[in-house]
């Protein structure tokens, strides 16, 4: 029941009755207009409203007056274009029409109390919602709707999603999940009780919003409806249960008070004495790791001793809410609550509106003598209000048994023989024919269906990365419909194994297939698009792959920064390719970072990448960066290596600029960072980055003079040295003096020999000097000046 004012509860319960007052206001625009005020006029005749435990939404109509006394000039008929009360900011816009949102009001007052002295703080909100239909009429026009949960009745779910998961979800966190997600985020759920229930993974299908919230309302024995929140003071979507349990009445009502008690009926078509729950226990796995089939069973002894056993059995799918005994338990004590213990029903009506009563309260009817001479306490399975302007209202009110959810509902959860097929406790045979193809990060599995046995409805797969695995919660991976399995997301390169259990529509587990070993592939070179580049490094080099729009290019990824707010795919600043990408002017020093490459110690890299400045200018802080990160075996930094950094400027400038690094001692693989200097918001494009590696020239070798030459070095660092280069050429430098030309200085051991002489100019201080390199390795001076002999630039093919 909605709580009441000290005054309304006197006015309530006033034997003499009370005056009802009702008004709609209807909302054009962001104001709402009071029709029983409309320009100094009263055009409201009466309205009506209903709301049921049976029905997913409640539902009003109101009667007006069509044409005011302008005739059609006041008319409130929509397609009356001239009438003023269409007309709005000096443009056609009917006040009433279909789609428009209104609101009924109810004020109780004293008996004889006019409406125009009805303090404003008097009026309550009894009903909302919005304009399904208009009807103009000749003389009187009406208009009726249903209210906001009619919104979620008319808005589909377009897309299948999952939700849930194998820990469990909150049922009540995956409605407002399902409310965000398709746009009625706006829905607030307001949950009053916790239900204690939680949802495993499932695929949401499309279908109206509300017949998914109710259907997950259901399972569980709850219902979820536009409900009065007292704490918000308005109407919000409520997932709630009838409080099964009271034994006090809201309110009660004597037959001098009340107009009418009838019909007063007992019937036994509803009754349910017995009430027996099949469920799927996810703590209790059999040997092919499917969750056991068990049952719960409750019973009203009182009951069946009055009326005889009558049962029932609620059959639950494993996909169910209820996979707990005590989730089960509680689900068959509310179905007794509701089904066991009246078969007692009665139609009452009152003087007055009695807005505050909502369907499930418990109210007490006193004796009329005749039909009942005990109080009866019954629940309010439907409440209908009427209200005229001229102050004639009434509410009738339809009473069985104790507060409750809808009986339908129950009806149709209810699988005992002779109403509904009975439910198989052994599910399908196992799938044979069991096919693997192995994908980048994943497989493809296909299978057939057995030939006989029960009817398969669904299959689980369960993946493990042990062989010979018992499936279980643990291992669960998928649901299908279908007899095929896609799955992308398993680490390429490692073993995996996989059985698949098949299920029936009423949840049964069968037994598992064969086990099947699963390889996941790595990309070959021969999967990439074709203008890919993958013989350079980094891999995709320039961001021409991009297999998933809402991640990064392939092979690259943000650190620091989110894709899709700090970084985005770019195909009209482009230099290279058809795309490239750029970094938002968000405040965050986003660098896109490559995959890792190996590299090898000690050996030069010379990193490059394209970039150019955005729309903000030129400033000195705008600035791209390029490093080159080193890893060791197990993926852990060991330094950062800084290649360039530049300002960022109108056009595409290179980082880099012939700059090397070299790999330091321990390092096994490197990573390319390209990307924003500093965080700072300013704009960044970056395109066609390179690594190239280069072997690190060997170290000169020191020339051994022969002492008997009289040749001898100038001093360290420059005496007489050598080196072979990766061309194959062999390089002389450093420098003597003061040996005997035609003597040989030193002799080049094998492998650094010319196949035929050479004679070679050399640098000899002011002078030029020859030099003569043999066959046998001797390094002669011909000529030039003892003072100082260049062997610098000195270079020849080693042939021997």
């Amino acid at each position: 029941m909605r709580s009441l004012s000290s005054s309304s509860s006197a006015l309530a319960s006033c034997r003499a009755g009370f005056a009802s007052h009702v008004r709609v206001l209807v909302q054009r625009d962001a104001t709402w207009v009071d029709l029983s005020t409309l320009l100094g006029g009263d055009y409201l005749l009466g309205a009506s409203w209903s709301d049921s435990i049976e029905a997913p939404v409640s539902t009003a109509s109101v009667t007006v007056v069509r044409n005011g006394p302008g005739g059609a000039r006041l008319s409130l008929a929509p397609l009356v274009v001239a009438s003023v009360l269409n007309t709005s900011g000096g443009a056609y816009v009917p006040l009433i029409h279909a789609g428009a949102y209104f609101r009924i009001e109810v004020a109780a007052a004293p008996l004889g109390a006019p409406r125009e002295l009805v303090p404003s703080s008097s009026w309550t909100e009894a009903w909302r919602g919005r304009i399904d239909e208009v009807d103009p009429g000749p003389e009187e026009m009406t208009f009726s709707g249903r209210d906001l949960g009619g919104v979620l009745q008319d808005t589909h779910i377009e897309t299948d999603r999952n939700y849930g998961s194998a820990a469990g979800v909150a049922v009540q966190s995956i409605i407002q999940s399902i409310l965000n997600d398709n746009g009625m985020g706006s829905y607030g759920l307001y949950t009053p009780v916790n239900p204690s229930s939680v949802r495993g993974p499932y695929t949401q299908k499309q279908e109206p919003i509300l017949d998914a919230l109710r259907f997950l309302a259901e399972q569980i024995g709850w219902d979820v409806r536009m409900r009065w929140r007292p704490d918000a003071n308005a109407f919000a979507l409520t997932l709630w249960s009838p409080d099964r349990t009271t034994l006090t009445p809201v309110a009660s009502y004597s037959p001098d008070y009340y107009l009418d008690a009838s019909p007063v009926r007992q019937s036994l078509e509803h009754v349910r004495n017995v009430v027996q729950v099949v469920y799927s226990d996810k703590a209790d796995l059999d040997a092919t790791g499917a969750r056991k089939r068990k049952t719960v069973e409750v019973s009203n002894a009182a009951s069946i001793a009055l009326v005889g056993r009558r049962w029932m059995r609620v059959a639950l799918k494993a996909s169910d809410l209820i996979d707990t005994g005590a989730e089960a338990l509680r689900l068959a004590n509310a179905g007794l609550s509701d089904l066991s213990e009246s078969a007692l029903s009665m139609t009452l009506t009152l003087p007055g509106i009695h807005w505050y009563l909502e369907p499930s309260d418990l109210i007490e009817v006193q004796p009329d003598g005749v039909r009942f001479d005990s109080a009866q306490a019954l629940a309010i399975q439907s409440v209908d209000f009427e209200a005229a302007s001229s102050g004639e209202a009434r509410t009738k009110l339809e009473l069985r048994g104790r507060p409750s959810t809808s009986l339908a509902v129950w009806a149709s959860k209810e699988s005992r023989p002779g109403v509904a097929p009975s439910v198989p406790f052994t599910g399908p045979s196992a799938p044979s024919g069991l096919t693997v193809t192995n994908t980048v990060n994943g497989f493809s599995l296909a299978w057939t269906p057995a030939a006989t046995g029960p009817e398969w409805d669904s299959y689980e797969l369960h993946i493990s990365s042990s062989s010979s695995f018992t499936p279980s919660q643990a291992t669960f991976r998928a649901n299908s419909r279908a007899t095929r399995f896609e799955v992308a997301d398993l680490v390429a390169g490692r073993a995996y194994y996989a059985r698949v259990i098949p299920r029936d529509a009423q949840g049964n587990a069968g037994p598992s297939s064969t086990e099947v070993t699963l390889e996941p592939r790595y990309v070959a070179p021969s999967m990439l698009l074709p203008t890919v580049t993958y013989a350079a490094l980094p891999t995709n080099s320039d961001f021409e792959a991009q297999s998933d729009p809402e991640l990064p290019p392939d092979g690259w990824a943000l650190s620091p920064g989110t894709w899709g707010v700090d970084g985005f795919a770019e195909s009209s600043t482009v230099l290279s390719g058809v795309r490239a990408v750029r970094l938002a002017p968000t405040a965050v020093d986003t660098k896109l970072g490559s995959q890792r490459f190996t590299v090898r110690p000690g050996d030069l890299y010379f990193a490059s990448a394209l970039m150019r400045g955005g729309p903000e200018g030129v400033g000195a802080n705008y600035q791209g960066l390029l490093w080159i990160a080193w890893l060791d075996g197990n993926f852990n930094l060991l330094s950062i290596s800084e290649v360039d950094r530049l300002q960022a400027g109108a056009g595409w400038q290179e980082l880099g600029r012939g700059a090397s690094v070299t790999a330091p001692g321990g390092a096994r693989y490197g990573q390319l960072y390209v990307g924003k200097a500093n965080a700072l918001a300013y704009t960044l494009y970056v395109d066609s980055t390179r690594v190239i590696p280069q072997p690190r020239p060997p170290d000169y070798e020191h020339a051994t003079l022969i002492g008997s030459s009289g040749w001898v070095g100038v001093g360290a660092p420059r005496n007489p040295n050598y080196y072979k280069n990766s061309a194959g050429d062999v390089v002389l430098g450093g420098a003597m003096r003061n040996g005997t030309f035609g003597v040989a200085a030193f002799v080049l051991p094998p492998g650094y020999r010319p196949l035929n002489e050479q004679r070679l100019l050399v640098d000899s201080g002011s002078l030029f000097g020859r030099v003569r390199i043999t066959s046998d390795g001797a390094v002669t001076p011909i000529s030039g000046s003892t003072t100082e002999f260049n062997l610098d630039g000195v270079r020849f093919r080693q042939e021997a």
